[in-house]
This record gives structure tokens, C-alpha cells and sequence, in this order.
């Protein structure tokens, strides 16, 4: 079943959001700050890119499968109830991606740490529009690894990692789009269970 235009652009809504709000905060810090230069995004994005990566991976396994008891049940449906969801129903699209608004949180959290400990704002959104780059790809892997069928290449080899997380050891296999931290960590898959899968 095909989507309708409007459909895609609130499906995939991350995606012209973040990229906007990448724009319009770079824009603003820039202006804000004559001595600030733009051949600097050459090396803030892509160290906003690594911190994704490391973001991804601790997000995921301290945050969305925390294992705190949470009491009050409101904080613990907005911390990690959609996760859980995911989990439940991984095949269900409104349930793959993350909800923006929840991603804007996130993210105003994330640049108010930068801010404190860089005290420049236009790096601070320099490092903040690296990490909705590597978002952003995450989101699109994600959701290619849960609604495609492909067998073969990256998605496939992707999917089997993330499969073996949802399926088989919820405690393994926390990075989606790279391993790099769960082999740094401990929580890869193991090489036996890699060939059998």
C-alpha cells in the first residue's frame, strides 16, 4: 500500500524537521557571533556525527531498556514506553521511528550541555547538527531494517544484529546502525551466533 504525499511528510516528518531547525539554529549563532566561521562545521559535523554514534548506543541500552523501578508510571511511559512499544510491536511503521517532539527534547537537553561546557553557541549547534545527521540516518536505517524484506547487503546484516536484540537477548546488539560501541562494550553479538544467524 502506497503512502500519499501527505502521508510521507508526516510519516517521515524527522526529515525536514531537524534538517530546518539544523538551519535555522546554525543561521542564528552564526549571525549572533561575527568571529565565527563556517569551515568550522568541517570538523564540528562530523564529531557531532561520533557523538551520535556513542548517543545511539547509550540511549538505547540505559535509557530505553532501564531497568530501574520506575513509580510514577507517566515518567516511565515518557522515558521508555515507546521503546517498549517498538518492542512489542516491531513491525508496526508508527512505532519504528522516533517521535520528534521527544527527539526535540533530546536534542534541546543535548545542546544546553554543549553550550555549558563549550560556551560557544554556534559550535554547540555545529556539534548538534552532526548528531541529527547521524539521527537522521539511524532513523532511516532503522525503518529500512524493520519494513524491508532485502536479504542481502547492509540492511540484511543490520537487521540480523537488531533481530537478535529484539528477539533473542534484549541485553545484546544496542548499536543500530553501527556496532562500534557494542563491540567497544561487550554487547556485540557473538561470533558463533553471527554465523549461525
Amino acid at each position: 500500500m502506497s503512502m500519499t504525499l501527505k502521508e510521507r511528510l508526516v510519516r517521515f516528518r524527522s526529515f525536514w524537521i531537524f534538517p530546518l531547525i539544523a538551519v535555522v539554529l546554525l543561521n542564528v549563532t552564526l549571525w549572533s557571533d561575527p568571529q565565527n566561521q563556517t569551515r568550522d562545521l568541517i570538523w564540528l559535523i562530523p564529531i557531532g556525527v561520533l557523538l551520535w554514534t556513542i548517543l545511539e548506543y547509550g540511549l538505547h541500552r540505559f535509557l530505553f531498556h532501564i531497568q530501574i523501578p520506575v513509580r510514577n508510571q507517566r515518567l516511565k511511559d515518557i522515558v521508555n514506553g515507546s521503546h517498549l512499544g517498538h518492542h512489542a510491536s516491531p513491525r508496526d511503521p508508527a512505532k519504528v521511528l522516533v517521535h520528534p517532539w521527544y527527539g526535540v527534547v533530546i536534542s534541546a537537553v543535548l545542546f544546553g550541555i554543549l553550550y555549558l561546557i563549550s560556551g560557544a553557541a554556534f559550535e554547540s549547534a555545529g556539534l548538534m547538527t552532526g548528531i541529527w545527521a547521524g539521527f537522521l540516518y539511524y532513523e532511516a536505517v532503522h525503518y529500512r531494517v524493520h519494513m524491508s524484506l532485502s536479504g542481502i547487503g547492509f540492511i540484511a546484516r543490520q537487521r540480523r544484529t537488531h533481530f537478535h536484540h529484539h528477539f533473542t537477548n534484549n541485553k545484546r546488539c544496542f548499536g543500530v546502525t553501527s556496532p562500534l560501541w557494542d563491540y567497544v562494550f561487550g554487547t556485540a553479538l557473538p561470533a558463533r551466533q553471527k554465523k549461525s544467524a
